[in-house]
């Protein structure tokens, strides 16, 4: 008791916290090869992501701003981005997942949980920020950018994707112009277009997110996104 009044407020807090995974160095590694720092969300922060949710503002930015450094992320990789997310969730409330979902046949809920450890993640080997990928149909070489943290307005959902798809093509057989590439995109099959749009998103690389559900109630099977939604971000 005698040393505890001799320790400012200020020194006890540092000394419970002394050994806390918050003063930790967690270093990770990105699909994208890339490495970064993160700390635990703290409760100050559990507390900001509520509330930026409630106004219905994307919480997410604030997050990495906060918990994660050694790595620019005002031009992160989307790809990278959503496995800071994962990895900041699974560093602050543990990697067990506890969440409730509605079977899309017979309506009912399930109640689900997952270990984060337990999704596979696809390196993307050093594909650098642009790839050239050979379109299927038209046998045409493209360079296509990938996705960033800048561009999230240009993909709020598939049909918003489509129309700025042009922004993510650097070239067609050659041709850097862009009203050249967006006249020939109205033009080329569909099939040569969603292999631009994967290669956009970098589908096949990265955290899978995907889960199989199996409903409890009338065993339906289904294959849906792992919600990442305010509750993610809260013990579950």
């Amino acid at each position: 008791m005698a040393e505890q009044k001799k320790k400012t407020v200020d020194q006890m807090v540092e000394d419970i916290l002394s050994d806390m995974p918050y003063n930790a160095k967690n270093v990770v590694t990105l699909p994208s090869g890339s490495e970064a720092t993160l700390r635990p969300i703290t409760f100050e922060e559990e507390k900001q992501i509520l509330s930026l949710a409630k106004k219905g503002v994307d919480p997410s930015m604030v997050l990495l701003d906060n918990c994660v450094t050694d790595i620019d992320k005002s031009d992160i990789l989307l790809v990278d981005k959503i496995y800071l997310l994962f990895k900041l969730r699974e560093l602050s409330f543990g990697s067990v997942y506890k969440f409730i979902v509605g079977c899309p046949s017979c309506k009912q809920e399930n109640r689900i949980s997952i270990d984060l450890n337990d999704m596979p993640v696809v390196s993307m080997e050093d594909l650098g920020r642009e790839v050239e990928v050979e379109l299927p149909m038209c046998k045409k070489k493209a360079v296509v950018k990938l996705a960033s943290v800048n561009d999230e307005k240009y993909i709020g959902d598939s049909e918003v994707l489509m129309d700025n798809l042009w922004r993510f093509i650097t070239s067609i057989d050659g041709i850097d112009n862009d009203m050249v590439i967006q006249k020939v995109i109205h033009r080329l099959p569909a099939g040569d277009i969603n292999k631009m749009l994967s290669t956009v998103m970098c589908e096949g690389y990265g955290l899978t997110t995907e889960i199989r559900v199996l409903c409890s109630h009338c065993q339906h099977d289904s294959v849906m996104e792992l919600p990442l939604n305010k509750n993610f971000f809260s013990a579950s």
